[in-house]
C-alpha cells in the first residue's frame, strides 16, 4: 500500500481564520490588483450551479469611512494584504466542502481559479470549494 506524505501539493491562495482574519497570498493580490484600503467581498452567483467569487467592492480612493473588508498590508515589505471581517470568514466557514480546502484550528484555506470578467463585479476570482 502506498501513502502520500502529502496528499495535496498546491497551497490555498486564502486562508480565512475563525476569529475574522482573512489572508491572501501576493497571487491574489496581483491578479485583483489590490492596494491597502481597497474593500473586498463575496458574491454569490446562482445561475446553472452555484458559484462564489471573490472581488474588489470598492477601491482605496473611493472609499471614505471604515468599511468591513479593507485590505491592509500584512508586513511592511510584504506583497500579500490582510483583511479583518468575522462576517466573511463566518459565511466561508459555514460553506466550506470537507474535502475542498486544508482544514486546521488555524482556519482553512481555499483556491482561487483564474480571473475572470464577471457582469457587475469587474475582474473576480472564482473561490474553489465553497458549496
Amino acid at each position: 500500500m502506498t501513502t502520500k506524505i502529502i496528499p495535496v501539493t498546491r497551497c490555498g491562495d486564502i486562508t480565512f481564520h475563525p476569529n475574522g482574519r482573512i489572508d491572501l497570498t501576493a497571487h491574489v493580490t496581483a491578479a485583483l490588483s489590490l492596494h491597502p484600503g481597497d474593500v473586498i467581498n463575496i458574491a454569490r452567483i446562482e445561475e446553472r450551479f452555484c458559484e462564489h467569487y471573490l472581488y474588489v467592492a470598492r477601491r482605496a480612493g473611493e472609499t471614505i469611512g471604515r468599511h468591513a473588508g479593507t485590505c491592509r498590508p500584512a508586513k511592511n515589505n510584504g506583497h500579500y494584504l490582510r483583511v479583518f471581517c468575522k462576517r466573511l470568514t463566518d459565511y466561508v466557514l459555514t460553506r466550506t466542502h470537507s474535502t475542498a480546502g486544508t482544514h486546521s484550528t488555524a482556519g482553512i484555506r481555499l483556491r482561487v481559479g483564474a480571473a475572470a470578467e464577471v457582469n457587475g463585479l469587474g475582474i473576480a476570482l472564482p473561490l474553489i470549494g465553497l458549496i
